[in-house]
């Protein structure tokens, strides 16, 4: 061995420390992120939305600390084989009270059905324009309309997407993928009600691919959804959420034990008097207390505000008998 130990391997405890990057807060990493659910579930929504944030379009559609672009807002592309231009347009202007500015920041292709990820030139061409529009986001939806791999081929899904995610990761970007979990309450599945991450169609190799994977299950009709976000480098999260919809107001939805927490607050209970009352795990008050503070229900240090009773009446989850 001719070369020296310093040329092959670096030190990992005198490294540069990398914290995990994100282009928007929260939501959406550096690399590969899929949204999954079954049919029906908001998974474009939740797209679109962070698309609006992403290239600096101001919206409402999530609570408004998961609409926090990272850095400087940049282009999106998006290749979607369900919705054209005009569709994504009336949809962000009529379903969001969003009107899309004709600036070029925002563009979908004209026609995506000849995009084929698994032919190498078409994702050559496809990243070409990327660069060329310095696109901080490409959007696939859905993923299974642009390919015709088996999808439980392991090495072939993964040898696809690599070019993708090589290509956010060099530039600091982010490639969104909608793609399709299994239906929910299926007998083979014991009939769950709520999807994860491991319920996506496929191969698991996809899901070591993923950056991160946000999993949208809806709770009703009118755009209250469940997010079970896991991230590879950061916190996993879960939180139900209002989608800031057809006349709906984003905000994050709570269940009854988080607003009677909120109710023993305002009688002045310490914290540890409230997880003693209601026999709640330190781990359990925690994820209520945040919960509150994300709402706006309850100051840092734990005080009720002024608007907290609202907020948390308006809050407390509704959901519908049937989908």
């Amino acid at each position: 061995m001719s070369d020296p130990v310093e040329a092959v391997w670096e030190d990992v405890g005198d490294a540069v420390i990398e914290p995990p990057e994100f282009v928007v807060d929260q939501l959406i990493p550096v690399g590969v992120t899929f949204v999954a659910g079954p049919p029906k579930s908001y998974k474009s929504a939740v797209e679109l939305a962070a698309v609006m944030t992403a290239c600096g379009i101001i919206n409402s559609v999530m609570p408004a600390d998961l609409s926090v672009c990272s850095g400087m807002p940049g282009r999106v592309l998006m290749l979607s084989s369900e919705a054209t231009a005009g569709v994504i347009r009336h949809t962000a202007k009529e379903g969001f009270g969003v009107d899309i500015p004709n600036d070029m920041r925002l563009l979908a292709m004209s026609d995506p059905w000849r995009w084929r990820l698994d032919q190498a030139h078409d994702v050559r061409e496809l990243l070409a324009w990327a660069e060329e529009l310095d696109a901080a986001m490409i959007c696939i939806d859905p993923l299974r309309n642009f390919h015709s791999i088996d999808e439980n081929d392991s090495g072939g899904m993964i040898q696809m997407l690599q070019p993708l995610q090589q290509w956010a990761m060099k530039h600091k970007r982010a490639v969104v993928i909608v793609h399709h979990s299994k239906k929910l309450g299926e007998d083979k599945d014991g009939g769950k009600k709520m999807a994860r991450a491991d319920d996506m169609r496929g191969t698991s190799a996809l899901f070591g691919l993923a950056d991160a994977v946000l999993t949208v299950t809806p709770k009703n009709k009118t755009g209250l959804i469940n997010v079970d976000a896991i991230l590879k480098r950061g916190e996993a999260w879960e939180r139900t959420i209002q989608l800031g919809i057809w006349g709906q107001t984003a905000n994050e939805s709570i269940d009854s034990e988080t607003k009677m927490v909120f109710e023993l607050l305002k009688t002045g209970l310490p914290s540890t008097g409230i997880a003693q009352a209601m026999k709640l795990t330190g781990n359990r008050l925690t994820e209520c207390l945040s919960k509150l503070k994300r709402l706006g229900a309850i100051t840092p240090d734990g005080k009720p505000t002024e608007s907290g009773s609202v907020l948390v009446q308006n809050a407390v989850r509704k959901y519908a008998k049937k989908m």
